[in-house]
Order: C-alpha cells, then structure tokens, then sequence
C-alpha cells in the first residue's frame, strides 16, 4: 500500500520539474532569470498539491475501499490531463490554470468543440485510457489494508489543511517567477478562495481626501480636436463598432509585419483618426466588452459582464437609444459562450444574431468567418436603415482566434497552417472587404464606423499586470472626417464617454473613464488576476490580490522594470489606485449610494505618480 503512495509522488513531482523544464524552454528572452532555488520552491509547491489531490483518493478509500482503485485511476488521468491543458495555458496566456478553469468547465460544449478542432480531442482518449492504465501498473494497484489505514487518515488531514490553508509559496513581484514555482492546482485553490464580491480594501476605499493627495482634474473637453472632430460627425445617422477579435501583438506593433499582414488596416488607417495608445483593460473578451459596451473599469477577478447583476452596469446600448439610435448586435460565435445573448439582452441591445442565424459559410470552432460575418453586416445595415432612423450596430470577430482557422485562398498565406499572423491577415482582408462594400451602400456617407480590438494578442511581460502587452489599435472612420494620429495615453474603457460626447448624446447611463479627444493623457485602468492597477507613460501602479501596492517604471526599450518604493509613498500611491477603483467596486454591489463621486461623474481622477 505504502509503496504506490511513494512512486505515486515521485510521479507527481517528476511531471512538475518535465513542466517547469517546459516553461524554462519557452520563455522570451527577456524573462528573468530563475534557477534552483526556484526549482526547490516549484518541489514544495508541488508536494502541496499533491497532498490535496492524493488526500481525495484516500478518502474516498476511507469511505468505500471498492472505489479504491476506480478513484486512484480516474485521478491520474486527470493529472496528466492537467499536465497537457497547464502547457497549453502556458503558450496561450503565459501563466499556470487560473479561475479560467471555472469559467470553462461553465460552457464545456462549446469548450469541447474548440478542443476537438484545435487539438483533436478524440484522437487523444484512448492513448489517456492505456498510458494512465500503463502508469498504474507502475505505480503498483493500491491494495486494501486490514486494521486502521494509519498513512490514509494522515493524507486526508494533510489535505484538508492544504486545501484551508495552502498558498504557493516564493510568490513575488515577479509575474514570471510566480507563475513558475507555483502550479494549476494551487492558482485555481487560492482562486477558488478569493471572494470577489468582499474585498475590504476596496469596500473600504475611496476615503481619503483630496486635499491630503496630488490630483489631476480631468479636463472639461472644450479642445480643439473634440470640437473639429464634432462638427465632422454632427451628421452622421448611424454607427458602426466593429470590435476584431485580438487585433494586436507583434503584427500590429511592428511597422514592418502590419505593412506585410495588414495593408487594408494601414490603408484604413491613413484616412481614419487613429488612437496609437490606447490599452484594453485586460487579456479577456469579455473584458473588452466591459469596457467598451460599459465603460466599467475592470475589478478584481472576472469581468462583471460575467457576475451576477450585470444588468445594472452602465450600458453604451442603452445610452446610444437615448440619443435616438436602434441598437443591435452581430455576432457569428456561439450566442451561450460566456452568456453573451443574455448579456447582450440585458443591456439594451434589441436585436440579436448568432452562429445560428448563418447558413452555407466558412465556420471555426468559435464561429463564422469575419467575411461572412461583414457581409452579413452589410446585408442587415441595408434593412435596418430602412426600418429607423439611426442604427447603433456593434459586431464582434472570431478569425483570429484559435484554431486560426480561415477559408483557404482568401489570403496568400497558407490556412493550413493555422498560424496567427495568418488569420489576422485574413481578418484584415475581411475588413478590406467590408469597406469596399459598405462604400457602395446609402448609408456609407451617413456612418460613423469605429474599429477597435477586445485585447491584445498575448498577455507577456513580468509586471503583476502585463499591462505592456495590452496596447490595442482603435480607429474613427467616416465620410468627411480628417485623418488625425493622437498619441495620448488612454483607455478603451473611455470609449463609451468619448462617444456620447462626441456626438452630444444625454443620457442616464453613469459611463466610468473620460474623453479621449481631451488631447491629454488619460486614466488607464488594467487588471489581470485579481490585481489591480493604473498605467502612466512612466509608470505602472498595482495593488495585489492582498492590497500590497507595487510599482513598475517603463523602461527605454517600453518594457516594465519593478521598481522598489518608499512605505511612505507606497500607502499614498496605494490609496490613489484605491481610489480610481473603489467607486465603481461599491456602486456595483452597492455599498454606496456616492458613484458620482468617482470618474462615472467625471470629477478628479489620482495622478497616482504624484509627478
């Protein structure tokens, strides 16, 4: 009995060091270094999780010694299903299974489909049924015990207080690092623990004074480029927002690959006002529907499009309906993924389409190609400017997503390939596409159309908050307006304001953020597991998962260096990040009744480098 429980662990911890091996192997070459102290970290992290996993198969001997063997072997399939699915998190977003994992396991058929044509998910499940039955043999079968399984009450106990008490330890201001000697198991524990609705550093915040802090008021927008750019649109009817699926990365950043996978954006963009800076508020699409269908900054964990009450955010589809527009959203992807329809719905959009409503056209796993998508959105433009007279319609793209799939020869890249830079060619050519029809139709002249991507490509970088790699590329296009380059700093999460502003829309909906036609830079809220932070061109400003506040200085090369700060400063520059947060954090689970005290009322905002 004693002797399975022994190889079992040095399994286990064998995958660990096979993984971390990985991960060393992939890692950029600005990662920093990590050596054997943090191996010796990522052993005892290990050896945590597996008291938590091998304390539930003895327990489930404990409690019946039939389902002894039956619980030892599902468990180990799982475990290497974890070691597989932990390299995949690893590739995709640069980090160990995370809360994720509950928002996956929430939508598994549309998760399996992915899986099955990303990855070939059936192919893989009898090879998992003998190696883990090769692995048990092994092992060696855990036998039943006569008398009192002494080893089996202790693992049990051992875990119960993994599963209380267990954190990763070495968990540092370095992202890279964290990730590395922590493991899935423990990130998901520690997230499953984490109550997002009772955060006292944010239930509490907001209290100190402004007299007692450096602050910035936001500016009242009477510049010269709002009102230039307000008289271009004063007669626009209709707007476009077409929201492309991780239209950024090294593609988009480097002059070079846009000019060769982009050249209908860069076409595009030489006739557009074009936002160079501007920062999506996370990694996620649905926190880039967050801020730019709510102009919600984003709080710690999920996005609270995804929590419960998300009816009650402030909501672009229903402030655009109060300036007279019909709101409607075109989506080709799954309408049950994430909730979206009912999300949708909710927040004032009053008709919807889905995968479903399409028929004979190129699919992925998440949904219809971009051209179908953009052509349909001609389609449905053409009957919905008939039925009203102004026409709010938001879509959002799945091209470049995983798998990276797209129909072959659209582009002179091989799909066979499925490789990333190859679907966002696609993706561009689709766009190409759609402005070449639209200029063709009787509302072309009459539309605003606004492009912009949910989030950057991959999240990378050592800061808490890999804000470095959520710069996102956001264009005004429309008949008679100039083409501008504005290179403030902003935020995605500032669309929604700038678009009521823009085209003088009053309206009840509370928007968080400010005007991005202030030609001045502007606040950048960013988050990224369940850290919070604030993003200046100098600097970056987090408060951890804990309320620890950290700092980051942007170095010559853009990249984030972590910066040591005084405990003085520190508590100030902590309560001034506090403070962009806080409100929104309290009118949303309502534990204040004082939202117009924060940016939704666009009063002061912390100028939180105190520069």
């Amino acid at each position: 009995m004693k002797s399975f429980w022994w190889r079992w662990l040095v399994l286990w911890l064998l995958l660990g060091v096979v993984l971390r091996g990985f991960i060393l192997l992939a890692l950029p070459p600005d990662a920093p270094s990590l050596g054997v102290t943090d191996f010796l970290l990522g052993l005892v992290n290990d050896l945590q999780a597996f008291v938590l996993v091998a304390g539930v198969v003895a327990l489930i001997g404990l409690i019946n010694e039939r389902c002894l063997h039956v619980t030892a072997y599902l468990v180990l399939a799982v475990t290497l299903v974890v070691f597989a699915a932990e390299v995949f998190f690893w590739l995709e977003f640069e980090s160990r299974l995370d809360r994720l994992v509950f928002h996956y396991l929430a939508f598994p058929k549309e998760v399996l489909v992915f899986l099955e044509d990303q990855f070939f998910l059936s192919l893989f499940v009898l090879p998992l049924v003998l190696v883990t039955w090769g692995f048990m043999w092994l092992l060696g079968w855990p036998q039943r015990t006569a008398g009192r399984p002494t080893l089996q009450i202790a693992m049990v106990g051992a875990a119960l207080a993994a599963l209380l008490f267990g954190q990763p330890l070495g968990q540092s201001a370095s992202r890279i690092s964290s990730e590395f000697v922590s493991n899935g198991y423990l990130g998901v524990l520690v997230d499953a623990r984490f109550a997002e609705d009772d955060i006292a550093w944010l239930a509490a915040g907001a209290l100190v004074s402004d007299q007692n802090l450096p602050v910035v008021p936001v500016v009242l927008n009477d510049s010269s480029l709002a009102a230039s750019l307000g008289r271009e649109v004063a007669d626009k009817r209709h707007v476009v927002l077409i929201i492309e699926e991780s239209f950024a990365g090294p593609v988009w950043e480097d002059p070079q690959q846009r000019q060769q996978y982009l050249p209908n954006f860069v076409a595009l963009e030489q006739t557009s006002v074009s936002f160079t800076e501007l920062y999506a508020s996370g990694s996620r699409t649905t926190r880039g529907l967050e801020a730019l269908l709510n102009g919600f900054p984003p709080l710690p964990g999920i996005s609270t499009t995804q929590r419960p009450n998300f009816e009650r955010l402030p909501s672009l589809a229903r402030a655009m309906q109060d300036g007279g527009f019909y709101p409607a959203f075109l989506y080709g992807g799954w309408p049950d993924f994430s909730n979206f329809h009912a999300y949708w719905e909710a927040i004032g959009f009053r008709k919807l389409w889905s995968r479903h409503d399409f028929t004979d056209v190129f699919e992925t796993s998440w949904g219809v190609d971009d051209g179908a998508l953009f052509e349909r959105l001609i389609k449905e433009m053409d009957n919905l400017t008939v039925q009203h007279q102004s026409v709010f319609l938001a879509t959002l793209t799945v091209s470049h997503h995983r798998p990276y799939d797209f129909p072959a020869g659209s582009v002179p890249f091989p799909s066979a390939e499925r490789r990333s830079e190859y679907a966002m060619a696609y993706a561009d050519h689709a766009l190409g596409e759609l402005f070449a029809a639209a200029q063709a139709t009787s509302w072309y002249d009459d539309t605003l159309f606004i492009v912009v991507a949910d989030h950057g490509l991959h999240p990378h970088g050592d800061a808490l908050v890999p804000a470095s790699s959520y710069r996102i590329p956001m264009l005004l296009h429309g008949t008679g307006i100039s083409p501008r380059r504005l290179s403030h700093l902003g935020s995605s999460v500032s669309l929604p304001k700038t678009l009521m502003n823009l085209l003088r829309i009053e309206t009840r909906e509370s928007f968080w953020g400010e005007d991005l036609l202030c030609e001045c830079d502007t606040v950048v809220p960013v988050e990224a597991g369940y850290h919070i932070g604030l993003l200046q061109r100098d600097c970056l400003h987090v408060v951890t998962q804990q309320g620890v506040y950290k700092a980051w200085r942007v170095t010559d090369d853009a990249d984030l260096a972590y910066t040591p700060v005084a405990a003085a400063d520190a508590a100030i520059r902590r309560q001034q990040v506090i403070n962009v947060f806080a409100p929104a954090y309290q009118w949303f689970y309502g534990l204040t009744h004082h939202a117009e005290q924060g940016l939704a009322g666009g009063v002061h905002h912390a100028n939180v480098a105190g520069e």
